[in-house]
């Protein structure tokens, strides 16, 4: 479909980490009004969670990164991405400006949101970006075999016992100007991302189910491409899906977008030997989402396989392509779903 044959522009929320909600977004830019990301708060990653003892505050890193993808100044954006390399100062190696930013406004307004909405304003970036709370909380988790693990890098890390269910080791409740744009919006978009520590980890905030019960348009899910290592090992579609499902309470859900694609042996092979396999849903799992009551949309969204990037502190995995997603969530929209008001 011809972007420019796209005869409607509604409000979109999207929902998760930097790069899904970055990936969603650019996606939906020839229908869209408005971008809203509402990105998760509770990473711990090494750049990240020095900043967070700097500033006393939730997680600026998908923050910062998500702000940098749709800033309108290309200095800035890289000034926010530049990473310092601890020369002369070892603690700093890796570590991020903009987080360092982030913090420092923190500091200086004593307000998390406000530190967020200067470093957009900054950059000029081209959309909305809230963090999902302003609680400086930990994530954390019980594993299968009954025992918790403290803090998302070890809510993810590989090797442990399957994750049973996520909490905040201090409860908390969502940012009211997310909860806001979540209920207002006529397209909320969860994933991809990592399913865990950036999708579930959002809605473990106060308010955030409650508002996707009460959003006036379509609430739709974009399962991820593969499994990922330390989170989603031996996962099929329709277990994300239920996951998402048991998250939100029955009737939330929309749509799932489900990719089904079959790409070169070759170029998957890299991912497969980092423990990421290619999610592969057959009729019985499609069958199996539509029983949960919610609407599946497969189509290929994969295309071409891109090389593995080699991310800081992250994994990479296979990206769907944009104008590929943007289709689909247009379909999304058309379809019969909750009325918009």
């Amino acid at each position: 479909m011809d972007p420019c044959s796209f005869d409607i522009k509604i409000d979109v929320v999207a929902i998760g980490g930097g790069s899904g909600a970055t990936h969603v977004l650019r996606a939906v830019a020839p229908f869209a009004a408005s971008r809203t990301a509402i990105i998760a708060v509770t990473d711990t990653g090494r750049s990240t969670g020095l900043a967070r003892q700097i500033g006393a505050m939730p997680a600026p890193g998908d923050l910062r990164a998500t702000i940098a993808a749709f800033a309108s100044d290309q200095v800035m954006a890289e000034t926010l991405n530049h990473r310092f390399d601890g020369a002369g100062v070892p603690a700093l190696a890796g570590m991020a400006f903009g987080n360092l930013l982030i913090a420092a406004l923190t500091r200086v307004t004593g307000d998390f949101a406000a530190a967020v909405e200067h470093t957009a304003r900054l950059a000029g970036a081209s959309v909305r970006v809230l963090p999902v709370s302003v609680a400086n909380t930990t994530l954390c988790a019980e594993l299968v075999d009954g025992t918790h693990v403290t803090g998302e890098f070890e809510v993810r890390a590989p090797g442990k016992p399957p994750l049973a269910r996520l909490f905040l080791g201090e409860p908390a409740n969502a940012y009211p100007p997310a909860l806001d744009a979540i209920r207002s919006a006529d397209l909320v978009v969860i994933g991809p991302g990592s399913l865990w520590t950036s999708v579930l980890a959002c809605v473990q905030f106060g308010g955030v189910v409650e508002a996707l019960a009460h959003c006036r348009g379509t609430v739709a899910y974009v399962c991820n491409s593969t499994t990922q290592p330390g989170q989603t090992d031996g996962y099929r579609c329709i277990d994300h899906v239920q996951r998402i499902v048991a998250a939100l309470g029955p009737g939330v859900l929309d749509v799932a977008l489900i990719n089904r694609s079959s790409p070169d042996a070759d170029a998957l092979r890299p991912y497969e030997e980092e423990g990421l396999h290619l999610l592969r849903p057959d009729e019985d799992e499609i069958a199996a989402v539509r029983a949960l009551g919610v609407m599946p949309l497969v189509r290929e969204l994969t295309g071409y396989v891109e090389p593995r990037r080699a991310l800081w502190n992250k994994q990479d995995t296979i990206r769907y392509d944009t104008g590929a997603l943007g289709v689909a969530l247009h379909e999304v929209v058309m379809m019969k779903g909750k009325t918009n008001d």
